[in-house]
This record gives C-alpha cells, structure tokens and sequence, in this order.
C-alpha cells in the first residue's frame, strides 16, 4: 500500500509548479556549516479536501493514490484565504517553498517535524454535507484525507516526517481522538518512520504516541505524544470511558524517560499541545479572578512539570504547534533557572488570521544542540487568492532578529524578560507573534502582559502571579 502510494505521489510531483521563496524580510540566517544540520517544523495544515465541492465525491471513491490528480484538476487555482482551511493549491506551494529554502541554503533537511492537525476544522460536519453515507464513509475518508497529506510531505521533501496527531486528527470528531481508533494503525502503516519499527507502531496503533531513535544525533530518542489526552477539551465520546487515556499517557512517558535515562540517551519531544496558559483565550475573558485558561489540565500539568524536573539532565528541547502563532514556552527549575524551551511553530492554515508560515531550525548535528531558527512565511496571501504568484521570505532568523549567538532555554528567559522590560523587543514579538499578518494582532497594548506571562509561568497559580494585582490584570 505504501509504495504504491509514494509512485503515484511521485509521479504527480513531477508536475508541480515551484513558487519562489523572496530575500529576507529581516536579517539572513547565518550558513548551515559542515558539522551543522537543518531540519523542518511545519504545522497545523488543516487540508480542507472539501475546498473544491465539485470533487468531494470523487475523492471519497477514489483511493488515496488517486488524490492529487484529481485535486490537480480542480478550476480553483487561488490559495485558500484568512478565515479558512489550507487548499490545495496553498499545500502544494508551502511545500514547494520549503524545500526551496533547503535548496537555497545548499542543506537538505535531515527531517521533519509535524506537530499535528492534519485535518481540517468541521471536518465531519463538511463531510455530512457534501458526502454522507454513515459512519464507515466517514473513517474512511477521515483516514484517506491523513495518508494523503502526509504522503504529500514524504514525497516533496525526501526526509523522514515524525508526525504528531492534533486535536482535529480523529474521526470521532474535534478533541475525540479515542484510544485503539481504527484511524490509527490505519493512518501508521503509511507512516514512514514506523515501517519497520514495531514497538513504535504499536504503540502508536493503541494511543497515538512513539518513541524513535533520532534520525542523526546519536543517543537521541524523539519522543512523539498525542497529548490531546492532556487537553481541557479533550471528550472520550467513542473510547473505552472506564479508563484515563490521559494518565495511562503519562505513564508512558514517565517510563519512556526512565529507559532513555538507563540508556544514556537525551530526548527530544514533540507534542500538539504546548504546556502552560492559553493566553489568547484567557484574555478574552478578562484573565484573573478565576478566569486563567490553561491548555491542560492542572493534574497533567504539575505532573509534567515534575517529570520534566527529574529528568532534565536528558531532556534537551519540545516542539509544538496548535496556537497557529509564534511563540515559545521555558521551563525553569525551583531555582529559576532554565532548563528545557517548547518551540511554537506558527500555522499554514491562515484560518486564524495569520500568515501561513513554517520554520526551520539549525542544530549541531553530533551533540543535537540547537543553533538558531528562522521562520518562513507567505508574504501576499490576499494576491495568491486571486492568481498572483506566490511570494515566501523569510520573516526573521531568532539570533540574528534578537541578537542572540545560541537558541537555548537560557536564551529564551532573556528574550521573556525583555519582552516584559523593553518595549522595542515587545514589538518585534507581538509582529511576529501573528506572521506579520495585516489584520491586527490579538496581542494589544492592554493585555500584552498576558502572553509574555505565559511564556515562563506555565501553571494556573503562576501565571495569575506574573500576570495578576489584586485580582485584576496588571
């Protein structure tokens, strides 16, 4: 099934129009040295297969093979716009953007990072409307629609893609993802990096999570979570409800850790959910007083911190994805000092209103240490909308943008500091935060303090202590 799937794939790509990748918007990233890698984070694409409704029906008969030819005929050329789900035409150059910028910077990429949502949002509901049919249908275009992107991103970029599940990956419906989901051996088996690794497919077939040794550093484990389980959302509606899913995860992180620690191994991990506060919906609601919105629940949250803490001699970085923003997490230990940095790619679906986006990340490739990143983004969405051809620049290079010589936890302490201190560091992160988008951002001068909190003060009580005077936000 795999193999047919990547010839048809590679058949099609051969025929995809490359889009061009601009001079920077800021300061160039510094050249990719010999000892030196470079990997890709692309997140939260949202493929909307429901974007053209013409084809919808032909796509739920057709199998996944079959997908980009018909897609490829589709009368809709522009790129899908703010408010909506990644289309085709939007998919196709995102990819085609990225590995041009590999290209650019005489570096292939020694892999990539999905921090998850391949799906896009009223997936079901679309479904029902433009398809029907029961249940059956829809797994199987829920699991069609999920080999299909990522195929699309094996075959483009010729890289191994460690892929996290998002909230909306599931066929029972948003923030339902169900342990032992028929999805999920289905959706694996097509995976790349778990052909061949049983145990990893294992345990991704029961609970959406894996472990793998890192595709270059030695003695590195990446360690893939499908922590929806950890969500304040999250609803079990079609699993087995005698069971915490959450906890049982927990369970296996802890013991996963505890193994790479034996091994002398360091870890890496990758998530959908980041840590901490939800800043943007906390200050909607006015922040404080009861009103602080965090992304997991509190019993998940201290349990992480703690684990995180015990084992932060292996723990060297986390990625994650979900806010469709940029911005980061640190964790500091009981001394305050920093020990281990969440990375928050931006979005490509611009359905929040961002510019689609993804990054780049250089790192040594003997000790694993991360060297410094840039992000990538769609500079005229509106145009492509209509025809034009698609411009990507880079938006900025993390040290040369903020002036910093490593990307490191300690690094970013700094950077939450003077995002607190100085108002001119505060700016370039709040037009960064958003992709320079040209709707305004979410970050104003009255609640900015919420978002800079969130980024070092990771639980409920911590957050309203940075964040909070007299019960009012400061």
């Amino acid at each position: 099934m795999r193999q047919l799937v990547y010839l048809a794939f590679a058949v099609m790509l051969l025929g995809a129009v490359p889009h061009g990748v601009d001079s920077p918007a800021h300061a160039a990233e510094e050249p990719v040295a010999e000892d030196q890698g470079l990997f890709l984070i692309i997140t939260d694409i949202h493929f909307h297969p429901f974007a053209d409704p013409s084809l919808v029906k032909a796509l739920a008969s057709a199998p996944v093979e079959q997908w980009q030819f018909i897609l490829s005929g589709s009368s809709q050329t522009g790129f899908a716009q703010y408010g909506t789900n990644t289309n085709y035409p939007l998919l196709q150059s995102v990819l085609s953007a990225a590995q041009q910028v590999a290209d650019s910077r005489g570096a292939p990429y020694d892999f990539v990072l999905k921090p998850g949502d391949y799906l896009s949002h009223r997936f079901n509901s679309d479904f029902e409307r433009y398809v029907g049919g029961g249940e059956q249908a829809l797994q199987d275009f829920v699991i069609k629609t999920m080999q299909f992107v990522n195929a699309m991103l094996e075959q483009t970029l010729q890289v191994p893609v460690y892929g996290a599940l998002g909230n909306t990956d599931a066929i029972c419906g948003n923030y339902m993802i169900a342990p032992d989901s028929a999805m999920l051996p289905a959706v694996g088996a097509t995976w790349g990096v778990l052909a061949d690794q049983p145990t990893a497919f294992e345990s991704f077939s029961i609970g959406g999570s894996y472990a793998l040794p890192h595709p270059v550093v030695p003695d590195h484990t990446l360690i893939v979570l499908n922590n929806i389980f950890w969500s304040t959302r999250y609803v079990d509606r079609c699993g087995k409800h005698d069971v915490d899913p959450g906890m049982a995860l927990m369970a296996w992180l802890e013991w996963q850790l505890y193994r790479a620690r034996l091994s002398d191994r360091n870890v890496s991990l990758v998530m959908h959910i980041p840590p901490g506060i939800d800043a943007h919906h906390t200050s909607r609601r006015g922040a404080c007083q009861g009103n602080v919105i965090p992304f997991w629940h509190e019993v998940y949250t201290e349990r992480f911190l703690a684990l995180a803490k015990s084992y932060r001699d292996i723990l060297r970085d986390s990625y994650a994805g979900h806010m469709h923003m940029d911005d980061f997490r640190v964790l500091a230990d009981d001394e305050g000092e920093a020990f281990l940095l969440t990375h928050v790619t931006p979005a490509v679906s611009p359905i929040y209103r961002n510019n689609p986006a993804f990054a780049t990340v250089r790192y040594d490739r003997t000790t694993g240490d991360l060297l410094d990143y840039a992000t990538y983004y769609l500079t005229n969405l509106a145009g492509a909308g209509e025809g034009e051809e698609a411009k990507w620049a880079l938006e900025y290079d993390f040290g040369a943008a903020y002036d910093f010589d490593a990307y490191d936890p300690a690094s970013l302490q700094s950077l939450a500091e003077q995002i607190q201190s100085d108002e001119s560091v505060r700016a370039k992160y709040r037009a960064f935060y958003a992709v320079e988008t040209s709707a305004e951002s979410s970050i104003t001068d009255q609640n900015w303090r919420l978002y800079a909190c969130a980024q070092t003060s990771l639980t409920v009580e911590s957050f309203e202590a940075c964040a909070c005077d007299g019960g009012q936000p400061q």
